[in-house]
């Protein structure tokens, strides 16, 4: 039980787009739960929401708007075209977060994980507003373009997903620095199944490829299995894809490439043993491997947060990134991969072995305690 005088009452906001966003809060949930608060969950699409649920938190759906780029920024028409139609069901599902909130108890402190539900609900109630996030560094540090990506549209989309927040926690596998004594950075939100888990290197290599909205991973696991059956006898190779992918993949299958439909537990269990892993870039993926001591090879998505990350592997010598798969950048990354290894075990032990969720929650429970009437139960 939590040393706090009470328990305190929050609400999480998940963007609910892909896993990483889940895993990381469900992690934190998990954890506030176990010290002995009470934790809801807002998070969009039915499939999270009985993610949750199924973790033991009342948890409820709410809108997300589609604020896609266009030349690397946010354009209003783009916005207004986009969720017209949608707007109207939004803004009752808006409504009726309200009213669940104002029947069941107000919390004492809303978290956000870049979307637009909480920090609605945090100021309509007048309280705390903490993100939890990895986007966040976009919106406060003056970062770079890569190639012709630009950080822009991440801060547009930030802006306008939480105007003002009290404090801001934000996970990075890179030390960064801040001015603002509101920014705290801290090390990725990692599941215990991941630092837990029994390391190994054996020859073998996993991989992970996902899609977003066109780009899908057909190119790289059919350019991944011919390199591994045309010049990489000595290594079996493990490539997991969603389910929904898997049936048009399984053709490049044989002996030694295995294509299986994603599984966390596997998938993690798997990356534990390999020697390395191949992936697209994305932020959750990347810090379990580091946390898992594995070197990855990267195909970034054509969003920018995925080139800066690829681009701060490559560059801290924690990886390599190519924009394809190629045989010459695979064997390459294969014959460094022994360096690469001992590179990111010394990454790991000076930066990523601290917790970072004792630090958020001993913020949110040094907040000015309010007064609330007891949380009624909640229907699902």
């Amino acid at each position: 039980m939590s040393e706090y005088p009470r328990p305190l009452s929050v609400v999480i906001g998940v963007n609910g787009i892909g896993m990483g966003h889940s895993v990381r809060q469900s992690v934190i949930a998990q954890y506030l739960r176990d010290r002995g608060h009470l934790v809801r969950i807002v998070t969009n699409g039915s499939a999270r929401v009985e993610y949750f649920r199924d973790l033991g938190f009342p948890a409820w759906d709410g809108w997300m708007p589609t604020l896609l780029a266009r030349g690397d920024r946010l354009h209003a028409g783009d916005a207004v075209r986009a969720n017209v139609w949608q707007a109207p069901a939004g803004a009752a599902k808006h409504l009726r977060l309200r009213r669940i909130l104002r029947d069941t108890g107000v919390p004492d402190v809303f978290i956000t994980d870049y979307e637009p539900n909480t920090p609605r609900l945090a100021y309509h109630f007048g309280k705390p507003l903490i993100s939890v996030d990895q986007q966040s560094k976009y919106r406060h540090l003056d970062l770079p373009p890569v190639g012709r990506y630009a950080r822009t549209a991440d801060e547009q989309r930030l802006r306008y997903f939480a105007p003002r927040v009290d404090r801001s926690f934000i996970c990075s596998f890179v030390p960064l620095k801040a001015d603002d004594q509101k920014l705290e950075f801290i090390a990725p939100v990692v599941p215990d199944v991941v630092r837990s888990a029994r390391v190994s290197t054996e020859p073998l290599a996993t991989a992970y490829f996902s899609r977003y909205f066109d780009h899908g991973p057909e190119e790289s696991v059919r350019a991944l299995a011919e390199v591994f059956r045309k010049h990489v006898p000595d290594r079996a190779l493990r490539i997991y894809a969603q389910a929904s992918e898997t049936r048009g993949l399984r053709q490049y299958a044989d002996d030694r490439i295995e294509i299986c439909t994603f599984d966390r537990e596997a998938f993690i269990a798997d990356m534990a043993r390999s020697e390395v892993v191949f992936s697209n870039a994305g932020f959750n993926l990347i810090s379990e491997a580091f946390v898992l001591g594995k070197p990855v090879h990267l195909i970034p998505l054509p969003t920018y947060d995925q080139h800066w990350c690829a681009k701060v592997v490559h560059e801290a010598e924690l990886g390599t990134a190519s924009p394809h798969i190629t045989p010459g950048a695979v064997l390459d990354f294969l014959s460094r991969s022994r360096e690469l290894h001992n590179n990111v075990v010394r990454h790991r032990d000076q930066h990523l072995l601290a917790d970072p969720r004792e630090r958020i929650a001993s913020c949110l429970e040094t907040l000015p305690a309010t007064s609330q009437r007891p949380l009624a139960p909640s229907a699902r």
